[in-house]
């Protein structure tokens, strides 16, 4: 085989991995029912949208859906009744696992079962994380929560 045939149809297989294996680690979409999308936190693509006259009716209710943890704090459909962070772990990157309303605690039990814990604000309480929760904004329309 010719050197410079070599080199090409190395150097390609290269490149070819090289874009496999990028795209592999690229964030993948929800399997979740999350009309909103994934995007990235612009006007045009909301990380969560959510019905309030169907969902999270009373305090301490909440869900985990594509990559947010959305808490309601407090009666009332305005932006401080409710809690948008990100639902992925700062220490081992996992999805946090459920909200406990009694002790106003964000858990981080399964798949990763290190036992993180966050306050509703997104502040580490219990490591072994150290960094807190990203914030994100919270939008309501009538009904409508957006996060963003």
């Amino acid at each position: 085989m010719e050197r410079r045939k070599f080199l090409t149809e190395v150097s390609l297989t290269f490149a070819l991995a090289c874009a496999g294996g990028l795209a592999a680690c690229s964030k993948g979409g929800d399997s979740d029912n999350n009309p909103g999308g994934g995007g990235g936190g612009g006007t045009t693509n909301p990380k969560l949208t959510v019905n309030l006259a169907s969902s999270l009716a009373n305090p301490g209710d909440f869900m985990i859906s594509g990559g947010v943890i959305l808490i309601r704090l407090a009666a009332g459909n305005t932006p401080a009744s409710f809690s948008a962070l990100t639902s992925t772990c700062t220490h081992q990157g996992c999805t946090l696992s459920t909200y406990n309303n009694a002790s106003s605690q964000i858990e981080c039990n399964a798949p990763c079962g290190h036992g993180s814990r966050y306050s509703n604000t997104g502040a580490v309480v219990t490591g072994p994380a150290t960094a807190a929760l990203s914030k994100y904004t919270i939008e309501i329309n009538g009904t409508t929560l957006t996060v963003k």
